[in-house]
């Protein structure tokens, strides 16, 4: 979980920055999705080019070495002097930070039992709210009191500290046999190709809206700059708090009320708070929307580690993490294309993408349910093959 907290922290941190970036570097205001946007890709590029081989790597190794990369690179985000350089090096972290992840949730899958996963990947996903409990309102504070530049001294030096721990402490116990082989007919099947999909469109409509959150309360709406720290500090408990009480409902067997509720309330709470606003506090909008689109990642992500097998779970989680940040980066940039920047660095457009995400939000929802049904077949008709194996020996 803290690898986790500390690789999403140091990617949401610069969303919320964005106004600091466009105020100290000269940034605008619509730029701040590139960052991110370029970031993602990378991560995707590499996941994808990792997949076939990561599941042959010696996990704990891996992750050090990655691990250090990663926030040597962040760290050195801290000398930029302009937005170009600041860019191309976060970019240049990201690029390690795919494969990195996707080692972390394979180790995770191979030792959590399938009846558990709910809590224990809710526990791990934590990660995210945590990051927005902890990490964004200190680097939001960091960069108040100090410079923008000290979020990233910061926690690069906090995750070097972390892959020093984890060479001398991480036990990672190998439980199942990885047969050499090829990750074609994972990513051909049926269920593989459906829960790619659902990713991505779950993804792209979430990421037009996330990286200009901040710029669009402050801009726009005038939202203090000093309370969004606290803002994000709400945000992020209300996930935790959302994701623990989902990942119980998964594990005992309500896949299907936790999928249709988390939807349902993350659409409405769009529609009504920044599509069509009706003029609802920002509190409470933001609250909602971080706790609904907590549970539904949390829970699409249980439901999909029911798919591959077990000598393939890097795999699967390289390609999930692949079309995820691809899916990320596209919508960050295509956020960052379709905005543009009025008078005082408003944003125009955002209440269009807003409708937009509306829409994907509820297909997702959908897609989910099909998917759930999916994989209950599958399992209905390999248990069924067992049996009869079984009588017939």
């Amino acid at each position: 979980m803290l690898v986790n907290l500390l690789s999403i922290g140091s990617l949401m941190m610069v969303m919320p920055l964005g106004p600091d970036l466009v105020r100290h570097l000269g940034m605008q205001a619509s730029h701040v999705g590139y960052i991110s946007g370029g970031a993602t890709l990378a991560s995707a590029a590499s996941m994808a080019l990792a997949a076939p081989w990561l599941d042959r790597l010696k996990r704990k190794q891996a992750l050090v070495v990655l691990l250090t990369l990663r926030f040597v690179l962040l760290m050195a985000c801290a000398l930029a002097s302009s937005a170009e350089q600041l860019i191309l090096l976060f970019v240049l972290s990201g690029l390690v930070a795919g494969p990195m992840g996707a080692l972390l949730m394979a180790s995770m899958l191979d030792i959590i039992p399938p009846a558990e996963r709910g809590r224990k990947l809710a526990y791990i996903g934590m990660g995210f709210s945590l990051a927005a409990i902890v990490v964004v309102p200190l680097a939001l504070e960091l960069a108040l009191r100090w410079s923008w530049q000290s979020p990233f001294i910061v926690f690069g030096g906090l995750g070097l500290a972390l892959a020093v721990l984890c060479h001398f402490l991480l036990r990672v116990p190998v439980t199942t046999t990885r047969p050499a082989g090829s990750v074609l007919p994972l990513l051909t099947s049926p269920l593989c190709l459906a829960a790619l999909a659902i990713t991505a469109v779950q993804i792209f409509g979430h990421f037009l809206l996330v990286p200009h959150f901040s710029n669009y309360f402050q801009f726009n709406l005038h939202f203090p700059r000093e309370q969004i720290g606290l803002l994000f500090l709400c945000g992020g408990l209300a996930s935790l708090l959302a994701m623990r009480l989902g990942g119980s409902l998964l594990d005992r067997g309500q896949a299907l009320s936790v999928i249709v509720l988390s939807s349902g309330c993350l659409a409405l709470t769009t529609l009504l708070g920044f599509a069509t606003p009706i003029g609802l506090s920002i509190y409470l909008v933001f609250v909602v929307f971080m706790a609904a689109s907590a549970v539904r990642t949390n829970s699409s992500m249980t439901i999909a580690s029911a798919i591959p097998p077990p000598h393939q779970r890097a795999a699967f989680m390289a390609f999930q993490g692949t079309v995820s940040n691809v899916a990320a980066g596209l919508g960050s940039l295509f956020s960052a294309v379709y905005l543009s920047t009025g008078a005082d660095n408003q944003l125009r457009g955002f209440e269009q993408l807003s409708g937009f995400y509306v829409v994907a939000g509820l297909l997702t929802g959908v897609g989910m349910w099909l998917l759930l049904r999916g994989i209950q077949r599958r399992d209905a008709v390999s248990h069924r093959a067992d049996i009869t194996t079984t009588q017939a020996g």
